[in-house]
């Protein structure tokens, strides 16, 4: 019974909450000056690892700050019993920087999936009680860079060739968006000096 409720609802609501996170996902867009439906980044990124394993959905691009965006969702991320979304961000570097990976301890299915290094990356020491990890291929660059972004561990984010890149679980949410794009500007801003 419970098979059938779900199908129902997803079938009904399913093109619904479609749509409605399509107009959020332009108003979005619009807000931030990117162009909605537009995938520019999208090959560079999946020639980074980035793997797209079902066609990338809320799509938009733009230059922002002087810098070019991607915002996307990913539908085809496996967490290993199903395909769920996850909503990124990227923010693109004028030169390539070192890998580095903040992420959640235990998520290194999902983030190998997207995180897939050149170069052998180790620990870098985090403050204790830190709800991330991390690792990097220069564990030096990256603690500079650390220190100087506000709250650097409050979401899992990368640096990876020219892209930096943050990602959530789920779809559009404007906001939380927004401070992704505002935190990641501010990292390739620290990446670069």
């Amino acid at each position: 019974m419970e098979a059938i409720a779900q199908f129902f609802l997803e079938t009904v609501f399913g093109a619904a909450t479609g749509a409605a996170r399509r107009r959020r996902a332009a108003r979005f867009a619009a807000a931030h000056g990117l162009r909605a439906g537009d995938d520019a980044g999208l090959d560079e990124l999946d020639a980074l690892g980035v793997r797209f394993n079902r066609p990338a959905a809320d799509t938009a691009a733009g230059d922002r700050s002087g810098r070019r965006v991607a915002v996307f969702t990913n539908p085809g991320v496996w967490d290993g019993r199903k395909h769920v979304a996850y909503r990124f961000a990227a923010v693109a570097l004028r030169r390539p920087a070192p890998d580095l990976l903040v992420a959640d301890p235990g998520t290194e299915r999902f983030t190998k999936q997207w995180f897939d290094p050149d170069a052998r990356c180790l620990a870098v020491p985090v403050p204790a009680g830190a709800k991330r990890t991390v690792v990097a291929s220069d564990p030096a660059a990256a603690s500079a860079v650390l220190a100087s972004l506000p709250d650097p561990l409050g979401r899992p984010w990368m640096v990876r060739s020219t892209w930096v890149a943050g990602w959530r679980r789920g779809h559009v949410k404007p906001e939380e968006d927004a401070a992704l794009l505002t935190f990641l500007a501010a990292a390739a801003d620290a990446v670069e000096r």
